[in-house]
This record gives C-alpha cells, sequence and structure tokens, in this order.
C-alpha cells in the first residue's frame, strides 16, 4: 500500500497499474491513452488446417481438439484461439462459425487486451520523414532485440494505405518464416498490421498516431514520443531496430517506479514546477519531512524524478528540452537554506524527458532530524523542464527484520576539482570520529568524470577510465572505484545499459560511455562498507587519490592547457554513521 505525507500522514490505495485506466484521456505526450479499436490483418484467424482457407475443415479439426482426438501445434493453437483467453472450446467454435460467415479480418481492441504487462509501438507512413524509417532494412533487428511484452503497430496515412500495409506485412511474414515455430507463435500475436488508413479512425487515436512517423504507449497506459533513431556516432541513418530500445526503457520505468507489494510514504517536491532562469539556476522548495523518530522506522530512501520539458503550451514535450547533457544535483537544506549537502545526482539527456527512481537509502541521515527542510535542485546550463520530485520513505514489510538506520554524518571531499597532476594535493585526508554506538560506517561518495580538455589530456576525464583509491587507516583497508565503461563507443546505448535506466533514443552523443555516467540516467551512489577496519569512538583516516587507468598501469592525470573544457573530477563524499 502507497501513503502520502504531507503535513500530517495520509493514506491512499496504489491504483493498480494493470487496470485499464477509464482516463481523462488525451492525445498529447504522457496523457492517458484511450480506447480504440483497430482491424488487424495478423488477427485472420480459424486457419487450422494451414491451406490458406478458412471452412467447414477448420471446424472439424477444432472439435477433435476439444475432444482430445487430435494434437495441435503452437501455430494451430494460436489460430484456434478465437477469443484470445488461452483456450479453446465452444466459445472459439462459435468465433469460427461466424468469422466463415462473414470472411472480415479480426478486430484488436486496446482496452480488452490491456494488462498493464505490455506496450504498444505504432509505425506509421505517410507523415513528414516516414518514409525511410518504414523502408529501413534492420527489422531484424527490431525483433531480436525487443522485449517479448511489446507489440509493433504498422499503419499508413496515404492513399495507398492497404498497399503500404500488404506489402510490409509480406516482409515481415518473410522475416519471422526463419524463425523458430515459437517465435513466430509469438509474432503473430505481436505484430499488428492495420489495413485502414490511419486516420480514419477516432479523433484522439489520429491526433497521436497518424501525424508523426513513430509513438508508443507505455505500461502505465501514457502516450510516449520516440526519440531519434540515427546513430548517435556520427547522427547519420534510420534504423527500425532502434525503437526496441524503447520496448526495453518502458520496462525499466514501470519496474522501477512500479511497487505493488511494497509500502512507503511519499512527499512531493515538486509537481510538475516549470524550472526555468539564468545559468546553473536553482529552485527551491520548503517541506515537512517526518521526524527524526519517524525516520528510525524507515528501512529505505528513494527519490523519484521525472524531468519533463516544455512545449508552447507546457504539455511535454522533447523538442522543449535542452540540447546537451549537464549535471543536475539534489540538495537537502536547513530551514534557512544554508548548509546545503548533495544527495542525489544526474546527468541530464540531450532533447528526452527521463523518469527514474534511484534508491538514495544513506542519505537518510542528512534529512535529520527531520521537520522543516529546504530540498534544491540545481542542473548546470539554462534549465527549461517541467520537474517532478518526490521522496519515498520505504516501510519494513512484517517479515523483514529492522536494521540500521544512517543516523549521522561527516563531509569526506566534496566539490568539483580538475582532474591534472596536483589532483590529490585538492583531495586531503580526512579524519573522522565515529560516536560511541555506531553499529555500520559507511563511504558513500557521487563520483563523475567530465571535461576533456586540449590535446594531450586523452579526452579525460569524461571519456577517459580514472581509478580512485581509497586507503583506510594506513592500509587495514584499501578499495578502488574506476570507470571502464568511459570510452566505450556503444556503452550507454547498449540493451543492458538501456534496460538499467538510461532514456535511449537521444538527439547528441549518447551512445559512448563516460566516467560513471550516461546521459539521460541517474547517478547511483558508490557505497562502500568500513565497519570493520575502523575504531569506534576513536580518531581514524582515510586518504584519497586518483590516477588515470592505461592498459594494466594507472599514471598521473593530464595537464591542460587550458584551451579546452579541462577533465575535472566531481565528486561528494561523506562517512555515515549507522545505528
Amino acid at each position: 500500500m502507497k501513503r502520502i505525507l504531507s503535513i500530517t500522514i495520509l493514506f491512499s490505495a496504489l491504483l493498480l497499474a494493470n487496470d485499464f485506466s477509464e482516463g481523462p484521456y488525451g492525445s498529447n505526450y504522457f496523457d492517458t491513452a484511450g480506447p480504440f479499436t483497430l482491424v488487424d490483418l495478423n488477427m485472420e484467424l480459424g486457419d487450422v488446417t494451414g491451406d490458406d482457407i478458412v471452412n467447414i475443415l477448420d471446424i472439424i479439426s477444432t472439435v477433435n481438439y476439444i475432444l482430445g482426438n487430435d494434437d495441435f501445434t503452437a501455430e494451430q493453437i494460436i489460430q484456434a484461439d478465437m477469443n484470445f483467453d488461452g483456450t479453446i472450446n465452444i466459445l472459439d467454435l462459435i468465433g469460427l462459425a461466424n468469422l466463415i460467415l462473414s470472411s472480415q479480418p479480426g478486430a484488436w481492441d486496446f482496452a480488452t487486451q490491456w494488462n498493464g504487462e505490455e506496450s504498444y509501438i505504432f509505425i506509421t507512413i505517410g507523415p513528414t520523414s516516414s518514409t525511410t524509417l518504414w523502408n529501413a532494412n534492420d527489422a531484424d533487428d527490431l525483433l531480436d532485440n525487443s522485449p517479448d511484452n511489446v507489440h509493433y503497430f504498422f499503419l499508413s496515412n496515404r492513399s495507398t494505405y492497404f498497399d503500404d500495409v500488404r506489402v510490409q506485412k509480406g516482409d515481415f511474414d518473410v522475416l519471422i518464416s526463419g524463425l523458430s515455430e515459437s517465435e513466430q507463435a509469438h509474432w503473430k500475436t505481436h505484430l499488428h498490421f492495420i489495413p485502414d488508413k490511419c486516420d480514419s479512425h477516432g479523433d484522439e487515436f489520429t491526433d497521436a498516431v497518424c501525424g508523426i512517423r513513430a509513438i508508443g504507449i507505455d505500461r502505465f497506459q501514457r502516450w510516449k514520443e520516440i526519440g531519434y533513431l540515427g546513430n548517435p556516432a556520427n547522427f547519420s541513418g534510420t534504423y527500425m531496430g532502434y525503437i526496441a530500445h524503447e520496448a526495453i526503457y518502458y520496462n525499466y520505468e514501470f519496474g522501477a517506479l512500479y511497487d505493488a507489494e511494497g509500502s512507503y510514504d511519499e512527499i512531493t517536491v515538486f509537481e510538475r514546477e516549470h524550472y526555468t532562469g539564468g545559468w546553473a539556476a536553482s529552485i527551491y522548495k520548503a517541506v515537512e519531512l517526518p521526524s527524526d523518530s519517524d525516520l528510525n522506522g524507515y528501512k529505505g530512501l528513494s527519490v523519484e524524478l521525472l524531468r519533463g520539458c516544455p512545449d508552447g503550451n507546457m504539455n511535454y514535450s522533447d523538442a522543449g528540452c535542452d540540447d546537451y547533457d549537464r549535471i543536475a544535483h539534489l540538495y537537502s537544506c536547513e530551514a534557512d537554506s544554508s548548509g546545503c549537502t548533495e544527495i542525489a545526482r544526474w546527468i541530464t539527456p540531450f532533447d528526452r524527458q527521463p523518469h527514474s527512481l534511484t534508491d538514495i537509502t544513506p542519505f537518510i541521515s542528512h534529512l535529520r532530524p527531520g521537520g522543516d527542510r529546504v530540498i534544491k535542485f540545481q542542473e548546470s546550463g539554462w534549465p527549461n523542464s517541467l520537474l517532478t520530485l518526490r521522496f519515498r520513505f520505504h516501510h519494513y514489510l512484517p517479515e523483514e527484520d529492522y536494521e540500521y538506520s544512517p543516523m549521522e554524518y561527516e563531509n569526506a571531499w566534496n566539490g568539483t576539482v580538475q582532474f591534472n597532476p596536483q589532483y590529490a594535493d585538492n583531495r586531503p585526508p580526512v579524519v573522522f570520529t565515529p560516536p560511541e554506538g555506531a553499529q555500520r560506517v559507511e563511504l558513500v561518495a557521487y563520483i563523475t568524470g567530465h571535461g576533456w580538455g586540449s590535446a594531450g589530456c586523452y579526452n579525460c576525464a569524461e571519456f577517459c577510465n580514472s581509478r580512485h583509491d581509497f586507503t583506510v587507516n594506513g592500509g587495514t583497508l584499501e578499495f578502488q572505484k574506476s570507470h571502464p565503461e568511459a570510452g566505450d563507443n556503444n556503452y550507454c546505448m547498449e540493451l543492458e545499459t538501456i534496460a538499467q535506466g538510461v532514456v535511449p533514443n537521444q538527439f547528441g552523443t549518447w551512445g559512448y560511455g563516460r566516467a560513471g555516467w550516461c546521459p539521460g540516467m541517474d547517478v547511483t551512489p558508490y557505497i562502500t562498507d568500513i565497519t570493520e577496519y575502523i575504531s569506534i569512538g576513536e580518531e581514524n583516516i582515510i586518504q584519497y587519490d586518483a590516477c588515470r587507468v592505461v592498459g594494466n598501469n594507472c599514471v598521473t592525470p593530464p595537464t591542460c592547457q587550458g584551451d579546452g573544457y579541462c577533465p575535472e573530477i566531481a565528486m561528494s563524499s561523506y562517512i555515515i554513521y549507522s545505528y
């Protein structure tokens, strides 16, 4: 059950995401998609015998299957299941008889097919720039890279709409004929070819789908924009296979944001707030947090961020987003806006709208003693976003044992420092004294590399692997954080990385790996438990240095000549005590 916190704690039931939403409906991005029905050439079912004719022989074969006198292949079961309920019975015989009498293609109904477990993407020929996508030659990549729970719909809004769709269906039929029987059966129910002109459907569907080459409906039943489908390394080509990235990201969003089993209290800091202003402008909000004693009862803390972008009518649109990747910070401040400390970090995408949920449990310590606090959000560059940001305070489930709660913290190394031969001089050793009673001591840090400098800077620190070495109490513990993904030409656009939260199909060089981040993704805190290697109630020391990884060696950071964006490491780090 989800609970809402404002000045007092209110309770409300969590809307089940698999229930079809009754609206209100709309056709703008992030609006709820309403009911629609589409004739689908792939729902020309009933050909149980496989002779390309639906007649009395198919009824006889189905009767024999129902009576147990015959076995069906996976394809035959699909053909016989006329009402899509997963069983073959008298209702399917009635549907088969009706089909023989009417001989019309079947209809796919969104409201009855909706289950909250699948997503839906529409590809339309007719709008501007749609022909290249429709005729792209990598449809095999679309099928290979797609998760199993996405449906693709092909429509045309041209005068040749029927032929357009029939030809596209024929091409896909050839493509899937080389797949296994089970894969063919799967795509028979997840590829949909619509023989009617796109704009012959209802107004809302027409407004959402028919004027754009591709659009999706995610697992929250929201209309979602499809991004740039060209190669981000050289900004060329149009790849149908990249559409699969969107379906993968829909699954990430749903898995991250929808918590059917958990219980949490929620505080909304910003709700579709228009965040704008000068360079690196900040936006503040005074909030009332749970009390110190209430904070003790939570097992975790996470922060949800939807960094939407406005169009001219203040609706969500990728076109309203920044063209560059920026660092975005979230700070917890005293009630008078002083004493701010960073508790979350994101890297903004190129012209897209990410939505994430990030576990920041150690930073419960930064919210104490609860009560009145000021929350500050800031991103570099010229901000222009529709900002929604919420905290989730997670309860223990009945079967879970209580663990320690983050109570206090000490600052370690904070701020942005140039990554050069003098780097260590700007990160001196930190002496810290864990309080009596501390049961767990952790180093918690955000570490991201930025800039690349001039010739001779080796694309540091954004695109080179920097290693960050920590030493506790003279060597009782040594540990490292490195960024081997930096410089990888495809890391941020790999399917596995998108599944972790990179909003895909951005309009810039989003595919390259970076030092501890990807554009359009939250930065997860780096956490190391050092409890066993320190003395509670006494002074301890932790030392830190960084170097540039070259093969199996680690060398001195480069010297920047000052004629470029010099390499730098943005770091916020803390020693956090739990008990």
